[in-house]
Order: C-alpha cells, then structure tokens, then sequence
C-alpha cells in the first residue's frame, strides 16, 4: 500500500443531495465523504479536487478558509488554513472540493494525485519535545512501514466487499504516537513513526522501552521488532 497519503486527488462527485437547512447549500457526495458546497458550483459525474481533512491549505489555491477580517495562519513557512471537520448549517462537512480550472496546464485523470502540485502538505499538530528526540537518522529501511486507508476512500470496493459476503473484523483506532523498537542482532534501536531516535533518558520512546526492557524482551522471543 502507497504509505504516502493523497490529501488531494482527482474525484468524480457521486452526488449532489438537498441541504434542507440552507436554500444556497448543498451537499456532495464524494466517496463515503460528504462536503458542503454552494448550490450550483457542482453537479453529479463533475471531476474536481477533492481535498482530505487534516490537509493544510496552502491561501493561494482557497483564500476564503481564512475567516474575514483574519491573517492566514503559518505551518511549515507555507500560509494557509487547517483543513477539519465543521458543521455548516446542521450538515456535516469533510473535506473540501475544489474546481479542477485550478491545475493550469495539466492534463488529469480520474484518482491522480495533485498533492504536491497543489502544495497541499498534511498538518502534524506540534511535537513535545520529550517525544521529539535527538534524531540519529531516517525510520530504518529494513522495517516495512504500514498504513491503512480511510473506509471513506473505499466505497466502491466496500460495496463489492459487502456483496461477497466477507467476513469482517472490527477494530478500533486510537489516538497515540507510533513507536518502533528493533533489535537486529548488534544494534538495539528506537524510532517514532518516521525518524530513529538517540538514546535519551529525557525522551519519552527511550524511557519506555527500558521501562518495560524491550530489548531484553526481543532477545529472549527471538523477534527483530516490536
């Protein structure tokens, strides 16, 4: 699975429902993700970009996130706003649609990736700086990195899923910070989600793994990782 996340991408809107609490709103369907839009901008089978929540929205390409009267806020030195989840007249609204007169020059298709062409980049809420650590380098290449899709993107494999009657797990996601701890037979290392991090009494990652002696735990089971 391509662990990088498509905050923006080339959709086709499934359909377009009354907003039966706004006369100039309406509600568009794209996926299992319902956006609130303005009556007439859209209409079913449009391609537009459809932008995820959590992405964040560089002013240039949606000035009109940032509140009047407001400065566009700053993350990463790019202006831009948060994308989150709002409610809009008593209607849920995930996500931002966008036209696709936005991408000059360029020639899409269906479920292309216009993250970076957009300058959208994901928003990562600030890092404490016992759980930042001294890095020591890149997330190891020899640990596979998993991720997972949001159901939301999966409609139509869901809805095929469903009708041969497949056998379901259900799970829930927590909130939390990802932590690797690796043993490879010379070397004892600890890594947040993206980065390995220095040995560091002062960080959280470290103090934990020797709390709960995951090293030792990893040489007694015979694993490489946890």
């Amino acid at each position: 699975m391509d662990l990088v996340r498509k905050l923006a991408t080339i959709r086709e809107i499934d359909d377009i429902i009354v907003h039966t609490n706004a006369d100039s709103l309406e509600l568009a369907m794209i996926g299992g993700w319902q956006v609130v839009v303005r009556k007439g901008e859209f209409k079913k089978g449009d391609a537009v970009i459809f932008l995820e929540i959590d992405s964040w929205v560089p002013t240039k390409i949606a000035p009109f996130l940032t509140k009047p009267g407001h400065f566009p806020k700053v993350f990463n030195g790019i202006e831009g706003e948060k994308l989150k989840t709002v409610k809009l007249r008593g209607e849920l609204s995930q996500g931002l649609i966008l036209p696709t007169n936005l991408l000059v020059n360029y020639t899409y298709e269906l479920g292309d990736d216009v993250t970076e062409r957009l300058g959208v980049t994901k928003w990562e809420p600030p890092i404490n700086a016992n759980m930042a650590g001294n890095i020591k380098g890149n997330f190891p290449s020899f640990i596979p990195k998993t991720d997972q899709e949001r159901i939301q993107n999966l409609k139509k494999e869901f809805d095929q899923w469903s009708r041969e009657n497949h056998a379901w797990e259900v799970t829930e996601k927590l909130d939390g910070s990802s932590m690797t701890v690796y043993w490879n037979g010379e070397n004892f290392g600890v890594c947040s989600r993206n980065l390995e991090l220095k040995e560091d009494e002062g960080n959280t990652y470290w103090r934990l793994a020797r709390q709960l002696e995951l090293h030792e735990q990893l040489q007694k089971t015979g694993l490489n990782e946890a």
